[in-house]
């Protein structure tokens, strides 16, 4: 009885999907089960062109789902387990689990995955709302600056705008991956600006410099360590971060900040954020609040807004 609740469950989650027209011919990347809020507790399902990647945190395997494929139409499915501490590749478990590098679409862009590449696959898919937006904000010739940018997918998206981008993250591997995923794209990497690096000492070198950019993405992990041994805490260090992107931003350009921390209330989060403009000097004019795409139901932890300042 357990497994056929769970299927229905399952399939329920998949109609609801549907509902929204996702997957459609623009995006096939997709939460497919979001948790408690589609009734699977401690289950999180991501569909990548339905390649499912099925997450689970202290749970075992739900072998159950081995028998749905011909009614939830998966390809195959693999198996991660989230946990911070043991941060490994998912796991094949049933289907036609691709070997290696495969493409997904995303509002009409494609980006490259990889399940054997680590704890993150290459495309988070619960910014989606945001990336809609910044195709809507960016205009031709304009700039735009990412930081914490991982695999470059909101400079993907910048760029298809015809905006030159810049890119920074502390990985080189993962801005080279960014530079394929605008190739996908039949977009010139070599036109668009990759730093690779820690973004609190890029920023006063940009500062220094007089660069300055029209719209700026601020998407930091709650918690890293760079290559010297820092400590970022989104808790502590956001607001300070805040302001030294306020200082490179144009007049009348756009910040968007954006965190996943859970325990950060959203009134929290806005404090910070304009501690961090007090200390720049630019008080906040406009706040618009982000959100969570419809295939995240339930309690939204993210907490994302786009100010001007």
């Amino acid at each position: 009885m357990l497994e056929k609740s769970s299927v229905a469950l399952l399939l329920g989650a998949v109609a609801r999907r549907a509902a929204h027209g996702l997957p459609d011919g623009e995006t096939n990347a997709l939460r497919v089960v979001h948790g408690e809020a589609d009734g699977l507790a401690g289950v999180a399902v991501d569909s990548f062109d339905g390649h499912w990647l099925v997450q689970t945190r202290d749970q075992p395997w739900p072998k159950w789902l081995e028998g749905t494929r011909a009614e939830a139409g998966w390809r195959s499915l693999s198996w991660k387990r989230l946990d911070q501490h043991d941060k490994q590749s998912p796991v094949p478990m049933a289907g036609d689990v691709p070997d290696g590098v495969f493409r997904v679409r995303e509002l009409g862009l494609e980006y490259e995955i990889d399940f054997g590449a680590g704890y993150s696959q290459g495309l988070f898919i619960d910014q989606r709302v945001q990336k809609a937006r910044l195709l809507e904000r960016m205009e031709p010739g304009q700039r735009f600056l990412n930081l914490f940018a991982y695999t470059c997918a909101f400079s993907v998206l910048a760029a298809s705008r015809g905006v030159v981008t810049t890119s920074v993250d502390l990985s080189r591997p993962f801005l080279e991956w960014g530079k394929r995923n605008f190739g996908l794209n039949g977009m010139d990497a070599g036109a668009h600006f990759f730093c690779r690096g820690d973004a609190g000492e890029w920023l006063p070198r940009f500062a220094a410099k007089g660069r300055s950019w029209h719209g700026i993405v601020l998407d930091p992990p709650t918690f890293s360590r760079n290559a010297d041994g820092g400590v970022w805490r989104v808790e502590r260090d956001l607001p300070g971060m805040v302001a030294a992107c306020l200082r490179v931003l144009e007049p009348g350009g756009w910040l968007m900040v954006s965190t996943n921390h859970h325990a950060l209330t959203p009134g929290q989060f806005r404090s910070l954020v304009t501690r961090g403009s007090a200390v720049a000097g630019r008080p906040v004019l406009t706040w618009e609040a982000g959100s969570l795409p419809p295939d995240f139901p339930g309690i939204p932890y993210l907490k994302v807004a786009t100010l001007t300042a």
